[in-house]
């Protein structure tokens, strides 16, 4: 069994390039979108946001908005008042131009960190491909802030801490050299730092073999969530698309409802 290596990404470090920082996070929204590793969260999302007190979502560590432009249609065909406001530590509110018009979603334009939610939101707080960013104590922080708040909490990562994961990083380099010529909008940058000086192949591999090396297994995020608040229901576990060569892991808490509340629905 592996162990958890909470070693350093480029993509976390404050003083990286704020090109370079766009750059990862371009590829990975590219990469996401192409092959669609959360479509296996649709069912469990609409879940929460149905037993939610409204379908109001806050994404945090959105970056450039990861699943959500594949998400959102079918989550607002099942909700149609769903609301989405997406928020990063390093904002890009140019991520909206991922989104069809007329989709319900904002970006939050001042910083916010996870750890940072509001305590008097009752939003859906959703995490994709995040949690792992965050050291054990810190993790289990937030979500003790989602259970003090009584706010649903959907947290979901791509990445897996197994041997067969950090093979799979081979073809980080490869996927960025093929992808980068499809990013929209074009940039000459992003052609300058993936061919000529390849900053960005060499980030986002490390970046990616790092991200597995750090991510939790469900038996992790157990442990966590036992000392937490009563008033919150836990349900952690894999989730596995057909033909998929790795499994989702999900966390997700819900308040659970008080006698008067139980005899009122």
């Amino acid at each position: 069994m592996l162990p958890r290596l909470h070693l350093f990404e480029f993509e976390d470090l404050p003083w990286f390039p704020s090109i370079f920082r766009r750059g990862l996070t371009d590829y990975l929204a590219e990469m996401t979108a192409r092959t669609r590793p959360y479509a296996v969260a649709i069912e469990p999302l609409g879940a929460v946001l149905a037993k939610a007190p409204a379908p109001i979502v806050l994404d945090l560590c959105s970056g450039t908005g990861g699943p959500w432009p594949q998400l959102v249609e079918e989550l607002t065909a099942r909700c149609p008042s769903l609301q989405l406001e997406l928020s990063d530590a390093f904002p890009n509110p140019e991520a909206l131009r991922r989104f069809p018009p007329g989709s319900p979603v904002t970006y939050r334009r001042e910083p916010l960190r996870a750890t940072e939610a509001p305590p008097e939101a009752r939003a859906v707080r959703t995490i994709f491909s995040g949690f792992h960013h965050f050291r054990p104590a810190v993790a289990q922080q937030i979500l003790r802030q989602a259970a003090e708040s009584r706010a649903p909490i959907a947290i979901f990562e791509a990445t897996h801490r197994s041997g067969k994961a950090l093979v799979a990083m081979v073809i980080v380099p490869v996927a960025v050299l093929l992808l980068t010529p499809l990013i929209r909008p074009f940039r000459w940058w992003r052609v300058v730092f993936t061919y000529l000086v390849p900053v960005l192949p060499i980030a986002a591999w490390w970046d990616g073999l790092v991200s597995c090396c750090r991510s939790y297994r469900p038996a992790e995020l157990e442990a966590m969530t036992r000392s937490l608040d009563s008033t919150m229901e836990w349900r952690i576990g894999e989730l596995r698309a057909p033909g998929a060569p790795l499994p989702v892991t999900y966390l997700i808490g819900s308040p659970r409802r008080s006698a008067g509340e139980a005899m009122t629905a």
